[in-house]
Order: C-alpha cells, then sequence, then structure tokens
C-alpha cells in the first residue's frame, strides 16, 4: 500500500524542438506552476512540512514514443534526463536547472517520471539510482504520467508522489520475572544492505545481496525496566517480508524472527517484551496521515 505524500505539478513549455533536442528559450516562457500537498509527520528523518524544505531536490525523467509504439519508452529525453528541480532558500518556489519541452512531432508522445531525494549518479542509471539507508533520506517515487502529447502542452503534469521506505519505530520493555540489570546495546538486521536502487520507470526498490547484518541502533547504553521505552522513532528502512532483528542486551545477542514485515509507506511499531524464557515481538501499524497544501507560482 502506498499514500501520496505530495502533488508537484510540472508545465512543461511547447516549443519547437525534436524529440531529442533541447532547445533553450531565449524570451521569457510561460511560468511554471507547482502545487503540493505534503502530511504532517514527527521527525527529521522524514519531511515535516506543509512544503518542501529548503534547498530540497527532486530529479524528473521524460521518454518519448510515438502513438504506434503504445506506451513503450523508446526515446530518453536530453533535456529532462534527471533534470534537477530545487526548493529555492527562503522561498516557496521550485526552479529547474534546465527547461524541457514537447517535441514538434504531434505524433510523439511523453511520459514523465519523478523521485525524491535528487542524486547526480542517477542521469548515467536511470534503473538503479543509488540510495543509502544511512542517510535516513525519505525516497519517493511519482506515480508516471503516461502519453503526455504536444495537444496537451497547456495543461499541467501532475506528479503525485508515494513513499518507498518503511518508518519503524522500536520500544522495548522487560518482564516481572527478570530481575537481573538488561542493557540494550544494539540493534541490527541479519543478512541486510543499506545499500538500495531504485528503477525510476517501475519505482520498485531493490536492495544489495549481503550476509552482513545492519546496525540501525548503535552505541547504546540503554537500560531496559517494567516501563516501556521507546528506542527509536520513524527509522527509515527498506521493505523486506520477514525481518530478522538482532538484538545486543548485556552483551548477548538475540536473534528475532518477525512475521511481520516492514511494508512500504507505513509507519510501525515493533514491541519486544524481555522474558526468563524468551523474547516476545508484536508489531502494529499506524498509517501516516494526510497533511495541508500550499501552492506556488515559479517565474522564469
Amino acid at each position: 500500500m502506498r499514500k501520496s505524500i505530495y502533488y508537484l505539478s510540472l508545465f512543461i513549455c511547447c516549443l519547437g524542438c525534436t524529440e531529442s533536442t533541447s532547445v533553450i528559450p531565449t524570451e521569457i516562457s510561460d511560468p511554471i506552476h507547482f502545487s503540493t500537498r505534503i502530511q504532517t509527520l514527527t521527525t527529521k528523518a522524514i519531511i515535516t512540512d506543509a512544503t518542501l524544505p529548503d534547498n530540497s531536490q527532486i530529479g524528473v525523467f521524460s521518454w518519448g514514443h510515438h502513438k504506434s509504439d503504445g506506451s513503450v519508452n523508446t526515446t530518453l529525453r536530453k533535456d529532462l534526463t534527471n533534470t534537477l528541480y530545487t526548493q529555492q532558500v527562503g522561498s516557496s518556489e521550485l526552479i529547474a536547472s534546465v527547461d524541457g519541452h514537447y517535441p514538434i512531432n504531434p505524433d510523439t508522445l511523453l511520459n514523465f517520471y519523478a523521485y525524491y531525494p535528487y542524486t547526480q549518479s542517477g542521469t548515467n542509471t536511470p534503473g538503479s539510482i543509488p540510495f543509502d539507508l544511512n542517510k535516513q533520506e525519505d525516497i519517493m517515487w511519482a506515480t508516471p504520467v503516461l502519453n503526455r502529447s504536444k495537444a496537451t502542452s497547456a495543461e499541467t503534469v501532475n506528479l503525485a508522489f508515494n513513499h518507498l521506505l518503511s518508518a519503524i519505530t522500536v520500544k522495548f520493555e522487560k518482564a516481572d520475572d527478570i530481575k537481573e540489570t538488561m542493557i540494550l546495546q544494539s540493534i541490527s538486521l541479519a543478512g541486510y544492505s543499506p545499500v538500495i536502487q531504485l528503477d525510476i520507470q517501475t519505482g520498485k526498490l531493490t536492495q544489495a545481496a549481503t550476509e552482513s547484518n545492519y546496525t540501525f541502533v548503535k552505541s547504546q547504553n540503554i537500560e531496559i525496566g517494567p516501563t516501556q521505552k521507546t528506542i527509536t522513532t520513524d527509522c527509515l528502512l527498506y521493505p523486506v517480508a520477514k525481518p530478522v532483528f538482532i538484538v545486543r542486551i548485556s552483551d548477548k545477542d538475540y536473534r528475532i524472527e518477525s512475521t511481520k514485515a516492514f511494508e512500504a509507506g507505513k509507519k510501525q511499531t515493533y514491541e519486544f517484551t524481555l522474558q526468563a524464557k524468551d523474547i516476545h515481538l508484536s508489531g502494529s501499524i499506524n498509517p501516516w496521515e494526510e497533511g495541508g497544501s500550499s501552492n506556488e507560482t515559479v517565474y522564469f
């Protein structure tokens, strides 16, 4: 299940150019209009404001194809190949690094794709744009807008963004049958890599294969008592069907195989209870909430 976080409307000027050639206008063109909708969330790892933060960056791709090709992507547009859109500091406006234009051929259709946050290396690898979970970035992908023709040049291209990661909260407590002191030191995921890639056309994330563990809670010295404690809140993680936690407590590792999947676009809570004979795990999901809206105009 994916929930849209905000909408980005991108108006592409209709100027004479071929399918694979970018033409930079010499006169002032019509303004690009943006409207965004973003929900309110609670941590710095996830966007919290009603608009994009200052200097936030979005990458936009477009492929062109002829009507007879159906929806098959054939030619990557040079003027919209990982084009950077940036939120200006102290302003509600977004600006483009390169202008994009509809082709002059009316039989050519365009497909639009976008993602957040922008990465420069994505220009050469649209099928595997790299990200690192250690950066704790709220990775999003826009539902593609397909088969836009020159006839629609006066209309905005509405891009609805979706969360691709899971936002995980972990809580611990111990039962009354444990009398000794229990110190939580770290939490890891077994066979889990922080290196992931995004396919811009499908919106699918893939994770690098590894036998190593990924430690997402490090170097702690937290005493676990009968009162539940929150260890981490909204940690952004790659969705997996059966996460395996490795919890280090008082210099001993506990392996916990969960049947509760990490789900894309959902905030989830995992609660651990330490008992003398076992560790119990439960999980719950809190859907991300819708937020306010804003409308901005960008002038060039």
